[in-house]
């Protein structure tokens, strides 16, 4: 489906990952609590980097027509599935029980990912018309069948 996708409707999707990775960011540096002078203004450019996307989302999404909002809609959810189907390996060898002050960024990351990851795939599902849920039933079997990489 991807494949088929028009540059406007990927750019549609790198907008969405784009404004999920600059959150995780937020978040990440909110944990953190880390006190350096280079927080908060790496914050407010990961904030406007936030909202211009947002704005340029809003404004593409507007000019859709519902067609290719259902396919934004399906490919983003297969994109997070996808992402979320790489979290074992992602987190496997972590335990959920370090402290914030003593787990490295890197887990921070991973962690805060995969919650924001969840959640917006649970919205994506619930926001799914009955056609878009077989639509992306059949597509998620079909992913399922296929031979690994």
């Amino acid at each position: 489906m991807l494949a088929i996708m028009s540059t406007a409707l990927r750019r549609v999707l790198d907008l969405m990952q784009i404004v999920a990775y600059a959150r995780v960011q937020c978040e990440c540096m909110r944990l953190s609590g880390a006190r350096s002078s280079e927080i908060g203004p790496r914050r407010f450019d990961y904030q406007q980097r936030i909202e211009a996307s947002v704005r340029e989302l809003h404004a593409r999404q507007s000019a859709m027509s519902s067609d290719e909002r259902s396919a934004v809609r399906l490919g983003r959810a297969l994109f997070l599935r996808l992402l979320l189907s790489s979290a074992s390996q992602r987190l496997d060898a972590w335990c959920d029980s370090e402290t914030l002050d003593t787990m490295p960024p890197s887990h921070l990351l991973e962690w805060v990912a995969y919650d924001d990851e969840r959640t917006e795939l649970a919205e994506v599902e619930s926001a799914m018309t009955p056609e878009e849920a077989v639509l992306y039933a059949r597509a998620r079997i079909h992913l399922a069948s296929q031979e690994p990489i």
